[in-house]
């Protein structure tokens, strides 16, 4: 064996073993903190408990797939999912199209650092700061007290209802500040982001003659794409189990005024952590959230596949 050929299958096994190593720690996290910490709901998810009501009996255990199509064959539950799934997309999809790009130009506004942009950098990160409790608490008194009292005494306007309390009104009020607490932690990635992009780029392009919009378009945004796929990835990601804050608004689905405001994440939350659930209940809604993950997972890796085929290049 010449010297060449053992360097070269010396380089090879030193390459595969770093390879090992590199992909050990995020393998181990997913063991730990997925398959681990939700083997227990996975095996309930096939589990029909039955209670009896001979104290001897107890509990009995058998396993099977009938969790999985309860959801189809009641026609309550299939009401129910639809229902929530319905909510989901709509509000993910109203964020996605309007918060996404209003993120965007927000964050440009302050890379700029255009008249009042600390003013705005402060105005958006407050939601990730103050408790969301607080902010629900507080944005509903503007609502449903201040915008009224304004209305009324500007306009006259005197049968003027809360945003919250009228039908007409509420569900487009609770998703505006489901956009507006989404500007915080993006708008701050997207701005740091954009301060770092070279000034000799932005100089390149000032000589070439482009315009403001030209220059966001063509030069930031797509330097500024890899931190804003990874949002559009995460969002994907937890398009199922995302409250939209409707847990902070109302605390249970008893209290929620309208169906349509039920997303599947509140949906699942509410029912498993209702008061007078009984453990033979638990099995369906782990079916449940199983069958979402199978949907999410290929979901968000072709979301993830299309960004990086169709998205744009910083070279």
């Amino acid at each position: 064996m010449s010297a060449f050929t053992k360097k070269r299958k010396d380089y090879r096994l030193k390459s595969k073993i770093f390879y090992a190593a590199l992909m050990a720690f995020p393998i181990l996290q997913f063991c730990v903190f997925y398959i681990g910490v939700n083997f227990n709901s996975i095996l309930l998810a096939f589990q029909n408990i039955t209670i009896s009501t001979d104290p001897s009996i107890g509990q009995q255990v058998s396993w099977g797939f009938n969790n999985f199509t309860e959801w189809f064959t009641i026609e309550g539950n299939l009401q129910a999912i639809t229902t929530a799934l319905s909510s989901s997309f709509t509000v993910y999809l109203i964020s996605l199209f309007t918060g996404v790009p209003l993120g965007l130009l927000f964050s440009y506004y302050i890379y700029k650092k255009l008249l009042g942009s600390g003013m705005f950098r402060v105005f958006l990160f407050l939601p990730s700061i103050v408790s969301a409790i607080v902010m629900v608490l507080i944005f509903k008194y503007c609502v449903n007290e201040a915008v009224p009292t304004i209305i009324k005494q500007v306009f006259g306007v005197e049968s003027m209802k809360g945003l919250l309390s009228n039908p007409e009104t509420r569900f487009g009020t609770i998703v505006f500040y489901n956009i507006y607490v989404s500007f915080g932690t993006s708008v701050l990635m997207y701005s740091n982001k954009m301060a770092g992009i070279s000034p000799e780029i932005i100089e390149a392009g000032h000589i070439d003659g482009v315009s403001q919009l030209q220059e966001f378009w063509h030069v930031v945004l797509p330097l500024t794409f890899p931190t804003l796929s990874i949002f559009l990835v995460t969002g994907v990601a937890t398009l199922f189990t995302n409250q939209f804050n409707m847990y902070s608004f109302y605390g249970g689905i008893a209290t929620v005024p309208d169906d349509k405001l039920i997303t599947l994440g509140f949906y699942l939350y509410s029912k498993a952590q209702s008061a007078g659930i009984k453990v033979n209940e638990l099995p369906p809604l782990s079916a449940l959230g199983l069958m979402m993950t199978l949907v999410a997972v290929p979901l968000t890796f072709t979301v993830r596949w299309a960004l990086d085929k169709f998205g744009p290049s910083e070279d």
